[in-house]
């Protein structure tokens, strides 16, 4: 049965045990693996690529995750795949995340300022990553959609745009409207649990609500940030998103014990409050 792996990585082990003598290889997050469905209680025997070769092991089934400042529950390491469309989704942002090193790859230094360049080019500007007053997080999350839009043509109503609140605020619109051909309807955070495909979108710099962007009559041009969730477990949903920590990096944001999106406010080492989320851009492509 095929699976997806549901964290940013995972030990492909030749036995269902922990030692050194054991370990074959990582796999990464949104990577496709056969579950043998035989695997001891605690662990999934699975066949995947590691390194690039066709590789029969054992994962563990579910793993502890330390890196946040709250203690969420060990987290299933592979999940369901969810419909295609979604998953073209999904593909299009891990694939720019792999591409930049899985967040170790940094805008100033080369290639991956050149691939920022890229971006940029795509929307006919001169920028590269080194370009340090051009943030590029907005480019990077409409050229995924745009990515996923050759394979399903109903990602390109999206409103690619340079700035994030331009599509949060037509997905919040079309939303109000109930327009049934929008790709994303923007609903608030306790209407609707995170699934992979979907967008969280947040305020930055300046505090916003949901409620002014419903009420604007046009693009209120708001400062903000968006991501695209790739993986979801409990409490938690992993987002990828371009100019995050320099980078395309894979954000953990906090979900309630039912599932929802907590703001997930964003405190500076002074504790300066500079972001929540605000809004679910809710995945609303049938295929």
């Amino acid at each position: 049965m095929q699976k997806l792996v549901n964290v940013e990585a995972i030990n492909v082990r030749s036995e269902a045990r922990v030692e050194p003598d054991t370990l074959i290889g990582p796999i990464f997050l949104g990577q496709a693996v056969d579950d043998l469905e035989d695997g001891p209680e605690g662990w999934h025997h699975v066949r995947t690529a590691v390194d690039g070769k066709s590789t029969e092991g054992f994962v563990k089934a579910a793993l502890p995750i330390t890196k946040f400042d709250w203690q969420p529950p060990e987290q299933p390491t592979l999940r369901d795949p969810a419909s295609p469309a979604r998953e073209a989704l999904v593909a299009a942002a891990v694939e720019q995340w792999l591409r930049f090193d899985r967040g170790a790859g940094k805008e100033a230094k080369e290639p991956f300022s050149g691939f920022i360049g890229e971006m940029w080019k795509a929307f006919g500007k001169p920028f590269t990553g080194k370009t340090a007053t051009q943030p590029w997080s907005a480019v990077a999350i409409s050229l995924m959609v745009r990515t996923a839009a050759r394979e399903f043509d109903e990602y390109k109503s999206f409103q690619q745009s340079i700035g994030h609140a331009a599509y949060m605020w037509d997905a919040i619109k079309k939303n109000a409207s109930g327009d049934l051909a929008a790709p994303f309807w923007g609903v608030r955070l306790d209407k609707a649990k995170p699934r992979v495909g979907d967008i969280i979108g947040s305020w930055r710099e300046r505090p916003a609500s949901y409620d002014d962007y419903l009420n604007a009559s046009n693009n209120p041009e708001l400062p903000s940030h968006c991501d695209i969730v790739v993986a979801v477990g409990p409490e938690v949903a992993w987002a990828i998103g371009g100019n995050v920590q320099n980078s395309v990096f894979a954000t953990g944001y906090q979900l309630s014990s039912d599932g929802t999106l907590l703001s997930n406010p964003r405190i500076t080492a002074d504790g300066k409050l500079v972001g929540e989320a605000i809004v679910l851009l809710d995945n609303r492509v049938s295929s």
